[in-house]
């Protein structure tokens, strides 16, 4: 096998995994989101369609989110969180809103995270929980 058919593979492996991932990462972070009043057992991983146009009419996303009382618990959770991280929780942030009308606390989980980006989530109200901040 060439070592592009490899590569291919591999990635081919990573996207079936993705929803895997994203909770293996939530879960090793359990003690720290639940000292924040996170209840594990609630979160879900749902596939919303965009009927707002928040990207584009019909576009499709996954969220990973829950429901309780008065609130939402929104949750991006990566291995490296950059720009591109903190996007993408705001733009299902914005879905949600458009969905439910309830206020969104929103978590952003990851590895590690640049302390610049720490910064930005953590001045937009973005609860940032990571293992490693780094310059």
């Amino acid at each position: 096998m060439k070592l592009e058919e490899e590569i291919l593979k591999f990635l081919k492996d990573m996207s079936a995994k993705e929803e895997e991932l994203e909770f293996l990462i939530i879960n090793l972070f359990r003690p720290q989101l639940e000292n924040k009043g996170i209840k594990l057992g609630k979160i879900r991983r749902e596939y919303m369609v965009d009927d707002v146009g928040v990207l584009q009419v019909g576009y499709v996303l996954p969220i990973i989110y829950y429901e309780e009382g008065d609130k939402l618990y929104l949750f991006v959770s990566k291995n490296f969180a950059d720009y591109g991280a903190i996007e993408q929780l705001l733009i299902r942030e914005k879905l949600l809103s458009g969905k439910f009308n309830k206020p969104i606390l929103r978590f952003l989980v990851a590895f590690t995270i640049p302390k610049k980006y720490y910064e930005l989530a953590s001045k937009m109200g973005i609860t940032v929980i990571a293992q490693n901040i780094i310059e």
